[in-house]
């Protein structure tokens, strides 16, 4: 039987890169795309005083940056690639994040030129148990010539973290929830896949990762 958990905080972000820095997006063609992600967002009550230009440092650290607090929403784009940060990530609220992302996604792109070779899709969440030590859930995945310290040591951190083609998982304690376990994954996409498919990958490892470590989020948690 799987252990129950809760998820006390999580964090998802899509980010998409271009196939070469598009210069414009920091240059001339600021001002308009400025202006037409705005008025993408104002109908999701993005304020412009939660706007702001970043144009110090390197071409690569120059940013345009637009949040939603209300909704723990940030979209930004730059020269290289444009993401989304969704603070508090959660299913229920998965899709109508979709269509924000989409709105800011269409106005940016439209007209440019830019092309988008690849994409990555992050979520890290901590898992609280609410029964059993969360060593007992991580102990299976300790490398066994290891595992003689343990009657003598208390191990204090756990650092696994895989690579892959395709994306990448780390797993350790967490160090802001007691009795918790940090979780991050990636998933890599070659060009422009629909967001319905890449939430749906992301849901597929999700379900994944909780069925290797025995557990599933508690009802109401």
């Amino acid at each position: 039987m799987a252990e129950l958990v809760k998820i006390p905080y999580a964090t998802s972000e899509y980010q998409a890169r271009f196939e070469r820095p598009y210069i414009a997006f920091i240059g001339q063609d600021r001002p308009r795309v400025f202006e037409a992600v705005l008025t993408a967002l104002l109908p999701f009550d993005l304020r412009l005083e939660n706007t702001e230009i970043v144009a110090t440092g390197t071409p690569a650290d120059h940013k345009t940056i637009f949040r939603i607090p209300e909704r723990g929403i940030r979209f930004e784009f730059g020269a290289q690639d444009y993401k989304l940060t969704k603070e508090l990530a959660n299913w229920s609220t998965a899709e109508a994040d979709g269509e924000i992302l989409l709105a800011a996604e269409r106005a940016l792109m439209e007209g440019s030129g830019a092309k988008i070779v690849s994409c990555i899709a992050t979520v890290a969440m901590h898992l609280q148990l609410l029964a059993r030590p969360r060593e007992e859930i991580l102990a299976p995945f300790l490398p066994d010539p290891f595992k003689v310290f343990l009657p003598q040591r208390q191990v204090q951190t756990y650092g696994h973290h895989l690579k892959f083609a395709d994306g990448e998982v780390l797993l350790d304690f967490s160090l802001a929830f007691a009795n918790g376990i940090f979780l991050r994954f990636s998933s890599h996409f070659t060009g422009h896949p629909p967001l319905a498919d890449v939430l749906a990958k992301v849901r597929s490892d999700q379900d994944t990762l909780f069925g290797i470590l025995g557990v599933e989020e508690a009802a109401n948690a």
